[in-house]
């Protein structure tokens, strides 16, 4: 079943996403996207809602939250995977948003952070 989200909106038209109770659901509307319509989707799990939803595999660029580094609000950075998906992320992010962002290793985990500044944040 397909349910709307009432958390979660699309970055370009501000609808609410589609939210999947699991992977397996979410896969399978991947699927059924790509055969019906020709569109190339991949799950994520949100951690927003606690729900799947699907995005553009172009898009994908997974993340967790760092248990110690935190942006300039207090709130957990990001930590990218590998340092190729950070640098997708930055590049989504100044074409949508137009912030230029710097890529960094994070000194105390095992991935990648983001950073207006080409100072290393914590």
């Amino acid at each position: 079943m397909n349910l709307k989200s009432t958390t979660c909106f699309s970055t370009r038209n501000n609808k609410p996403l589609s939210e999947y109770h699991s992977q397996v659901e979410a896969e399978g509307a991947a699927v059924f996207a790509n055969s019906q319509y020709k569109l190339k989707l991949a799950p994520y799990h949100c951690e927003r809602c606690g729900a799947w939803h699907l995005a553009p595999r172009n898009r994908q660029t997974p993340s967790t939250s760092c248990n110690i580094c935190t942006d300039s609000t207090g709130h957990a950075k990001e930590l990218y995977q590998t340092q190729k998906a950070a640098q997708q992320r930055a590049k989504i992010i100044r074409k949508e948003k137009g912030v230029q962002l710097v890529v960094y290793q994070c000194p105390y985990n095992n991935g990648w952070h983001l950073t207006k500044t080409a100072a290393r944040r914590k």
